[in-house]
């Protein structure tokens, strides 16, 4: 099976211990039972290690009518960048709970930002075009990472001691397992997301009502 590389984004936030461990390990999708072939995007996160340091710079890219990366991880109260790097128009926004935002119409080349200040999921969208859908998951934790394609990821510098590893992916639902983590040798962990009933990814504009059809392909330069 082909690997990804594992995407550490937050584990550099928390100061390096001679007391502190990595755990490695695997993210297992579970589909009717069977482990999925791509494991890729599920976020993992050791729960209530505060982070420390300065501010991580963090974005959600629109481009090709996409967001990238799709999935990020960011720690209470930090700032994510929305740059546009389409030659069209944008309006990224989001209705989840106390971290709803609306960014407006912004052209080509901007960017805007967003401060995440309460831990949870924060499904992104564009106001404009409904196959733009992100999440940003805010997390109580400044030791966090994203799976590649065959489910595996690494935490360094996690403070040695009994910890919770919580795991979640947009197919499946939030888990978490306890881990103890002992100073030097690396803590191997699986963590198993049931993905049979992947939700349907239909969503609303950011008034509540149904998208209008795509304007035509003479329009489609500001669109």
């Amino acid at each position: 099976m082909r690997k990804t590389a594992v995407r550490v984004l937050l584990g550099l936030l928390v100061s390096a211990s001679a007391s502190a461990g990595t755990v490695t390990g695997r993210v297992v999708l579970k589909q009717n039972g069977q482990p999925r072939a791509d494991a890729s995007n599920a976020v993992v996160w050791i729960e209530g290690v505060p982070w420390s340091g300065a501010e991580p710079r963090l974005q959600m890219k629109s481009s090709s009518k996409r967001f990238e990366p799709h999935v990020i991880a960011v720690p209470t109260n930090a700032t994510v960048e929305f740059p546009n790097a389409d030659p069209i128009y944008h309006n990224v926004f989001s209705v989840s709970g106390t971290n709803r935002f609306d960014l407006g119409l912004y052209r080509s080349g901007a960017s805007k930002s967003k401060k995440f200040e309460q831990p949870g999921l924060v499904r992104v969208y564009c106001n404009i075009h409904p196959q733009m859908i992100g999440f940003v998951m805010v997390v109580d934790s400044g030791i966090a990472a994203i799976t590649g394609v065959d489910g595996s990821f690494r935490l360094d510098n996690v403070p040695a001691g009994t910890h919770t590893v919580k795991a979640w992916h947009e197919d499946g639902t939030e888990t978490s397992q306890p881990v103890v983590v002992k100073s030097g040798p690396e803590t191997p962990v699986t963590v198993s997301i049931d993905v049979s009933g992947a939700p349907v990814a239909t969503h609303k504009n950011k008034y509540g009502k149904d998208y209008k059809p795509p304007p035509p392909d003479s329009e489609d330069e500001r669109y």
